[in-house]
């Protein structure tokens, strides 16, 4: 594979432009109206996201330099005349894209057992005051499952630090590029769905910074994806079956279905999550300075840990914004995720009670201490024997594990619920010091906005410092991604106006301080 650099733009490929699914041209650009517009290439599903009006969409190729974004009536096209991209068809003329001053640099996370690859994102000028470390949802620990975001909160001047969690990404791949044992532990909270991988390719060309114009980014996470990976904070567009608030991705939707995995049980802890995710805030600040303000964003799963992160080491996190999470047992969020499952999949209402009845024995406390609790576990095996003949057993835990026995899935679950199911952010919030932002979707079918919504008030109204201010928001209409329903066509995905707007305008005052 032939990699070249200009201007900037990462071209990847081998001369077939118009049999590639890939768009070779990767960068943020500039409207003529100063909107920031983000294009990327991930592997079989690139996109472009016009902030402005806040849609996202495929891209699919035309003919060479030529690209159609799917869903769009009339079709709409971006076009590759270097050094610019002009965008027809969106607007009443074609309007030329112009490269914006980004720089990025491809570094890694120094942690415990492990080498994380994660690229660096910056201003094209200066030396920012205030940067943030993203941190993944459950399921989506690529460095390509962030986007867009990165090209946003750079724009509003912050550094950008963003890695492949564990055992995704290239994270999951050893120096002869096969995948190590890391690569067998990716994500869930439950263990339910096909397993995934993340796996990307590069070459170390991919690997260095972005030349002096700063458009577009060096990643190294260029390549291939799984098809569950391929779109970053999207569903895969245009298939109208997924779920509507599929496992988070930032950005817009996630993978299809619940996007879980089967060997979820088997993830790291959100601890170990969260120390990840110091280490990363401490690159930052050997990078930038001490002066710099360094935060956590962490999206569905990754605000708990943000939260756990955040309240263990105060001094060193300065703010958190936190996405569709953060507050109340996980566990809760969980039955929260499988009932909304279940009415996707079309149970009636005493199905329904009768799903609801097994999960709360399922989350019963006392089923895993040392030992268990004999009546606990005698419940849960009563259970175990009904569930094999309902309807609503294949949004369960036990949907993957055959026919298993409850010592055996205890076995398996009793880590899991140690390291994050039992997670509660009740006694974590007061710690937390700084500004705080949570976002929260109203249509969410993951995570329980108002429960949420709730907690984090409770939690962090016990704050006392003088800068420990905290806006927690329930955004009209929106999914666990902070998206909202449209007309258009399901490849074409729209960011809730009142979420952008409430996100920019705090990280505008963030950033004024």
């Amino acid at each position: 594979m032939s990699v070249v650099v200009v201007l900037g733009l990462v071209l990847v490929g081998s001369g077939a432009w118009a049999s590639r699914a890939t768009v070779p041209v990767e960068g943020v650009w500039r409207r003529p109206d100063g909107g920031l517009v983000r294009v990327a290439g991930e592997g079989t599903a690139p996109f472009l996201m016009d902030f402005a009006s806040r849609r996202r969409w495929r891209l699919e190729p035309r003919e060479p330099g030529v690209w159609a974004l799917a869903g769009s009536r009339p079709e709409a096209r971006v076009t590759w005349r270097s050094p610019e991209l002009v965008l027809t068809g969106v607007s009443a003329e074609p309007m030329v894209l112009a490269p914006a001053p980004v720089r990025t640099e491809a570094v890694t996370v120094s942690v415990e057992g492990a080498e994380l690859p994660a690229t660096l994102w910056l201003p094209g000028t200066g030396v920012p005051r205030n940067a943030v470390v993203l941190l993944h949802d459950v399921g989506r620990g690529s460095r390509a499952a962030l986007e867009p975001y990165p090209a946003l909160l750079v724009e509003h001047g912050f550094a950008v630090l963003t890695y492949d969690a564990r055992g995704t990404g290239l994270s999951a791949q050893g120096r002869d590029g096969r995948a190590t044992d890391d690569a067998r532990v990716s994500a869930s909270a439950t263990g339910v769905g096909p397993a995934r991988g993340d796996v990307g390719r590069a070459t170390d060309a991919t690997r260095t910074s972005a030349n002096a114009t700063g458009a577009g980014t060096a990643r190294g996470d260029i390549g291939r994806a799984t098809d569950d990976a391929r779109a970053p904070g999207l569903k895969k567009q245009g298939d109208d079956k997924r779920t509507t608030d599929a496992a988070l991705q930032p950005g817009l939707k996630g993978p299809g279905d619940d996007g879980r995995t089967a060997e979820d049980a088997l993830q790291p802890g959100l601890k170990a999550q969260g120390d990840d995710g110091l280490a990363a805030v401490r690159l930052l600040r050997q990078r930038l300075g001490p002066a710099v303000r360094v935060g956590l964003m962490g999206f569905g799963q990754g605000a708990w840990t943000a939260v756990n992160a955040s309240a263990r080491a105060p001094e060193e996190v300065g703010f958190l914004i936190l996405i569709s999470g953060g507050a109340g047992a996980v566990w809760k969020q969980e039955q929260h995720r499988m009932r909304n499952e279940g009415r996707k999949r079309g149970l009636t209402g005493p199905e329904l009670v009768d799903l609801n009845e097994f999960l709360e024995v399922l989350h019963d406390a006392r089923l895993y201490e040392d030992g268990g609790e004999a009546r606990a576990r005698k419940t849960l095996d009563f259970h175990f024997q009904r569930a094999k003949r309902k309807r609503w057993l294949a949004v369960t835990p036990l949907s993957s594990l055959g026919d298993v026995t409850v010592e055996r899935f205890l076995e398996r679950q009793r880590p899991l619920w140690r390291d994050v199911l039992s997670y509660d952010a009740a006694e974590d919030l007061p710690r937390v010091r700084g500004p705080v932002l949570a976002l929260l979707g109203e249509r969410d079918e993951t995570t329980p906005a108002a429960l949420t919504a709730r907690a984090l008030n409770q939690g962090l109204s016990k704050r006392t410092g003088a800068n420990d201010r905290a806006q927690v928001k329930v955004i009209e209409g929106a999914d666990h991604a902070l998206a909202v329903v449209t007309r258009e066509s399901p490849a074409v995905e729209t960011l809730s106006r009142q979420a952008l707007d409430t996100l920019s305008a705090w990280l505008r005052a963030l950033a004024s301080q």
